[in-house]
């Protein structure tokens, strides 16, 4: 027992329950050699994974930031095309009023031609008519004359009495 104490006595890890040397050196070896596989096996690749897991995310930030800037281009260019398509879509709306107006005023000056067609056919076969009718009063005239002139004198006119007495009858209307 002596041999006991006395081995205890110079043995630092006695307070911890440890009394015999081989148990711990197996612990101790185990122990090691757990760290040693963990450090290769978990450990040491952890490193890698969070690694290519932070390029992951920086490759993920440029893409996300590549896309915005992509995504303000297609947006100018959006907004350059509209504005665009407003001003050429004014022109052509424009461009539309001016030929409506060139061609009111067209359709107004063929109406105005048109119209003053009209009205000078309207003024000539108004002075075609009025002339047959002093033409037809003329001759009712002439007609009425000589026959009073037969009703006057008391004697029938010729065919020739008749054209003469017209024709100083028109003549005499004339002047």
């Amino acid at each position: 027992m002596l041999q006991i104490i006395a081995d205890q006595s110079w043995n630092p890890f006695a307070p911890f329950g440890v009394t015999s040397w081989e148990p711990f050196l197996a612990n101790l070896i185990a122990f090691i050699l757990m760290v040693v596989i963990l450090r290769y096996v978990a450990f040491k690749p952890i490193p890698n994974i969070l690694e290519k897991r932070r390029q992951r995310i920086e490759e993920g930030e440029e893409m996300r930031e590549e896309s915005e800037r992509q995504l303000a281009t297609v947006k100018e260019q959006t907004r350059e095309m509209l504005v665009e398509a407003g001003e050429k879509g004014q022109e052509k709306i424009d461009a539309a009023k001016a030929a409506a107006a060139r061609l009111l005023e067209e359709q107004e000056a063929a109406a105005s031609e048109k119209a003053a067609e009209i009205i000078k056919k309207a003024h000539e076969l108004s002075a075609l008519e009025q002339q047959k009718e002093r033409d037809a009063l003329k001759e009712q005239f002439g007609q009425l004359v000589a026959l009073a002139t037969a009703r006057v004198t008391g004697k029938v006119l010729t065919e020739e009495d008749q054209r003469r007495i017209n024709r100083e009858a028109i003549d005499s209307l004339d002047s």
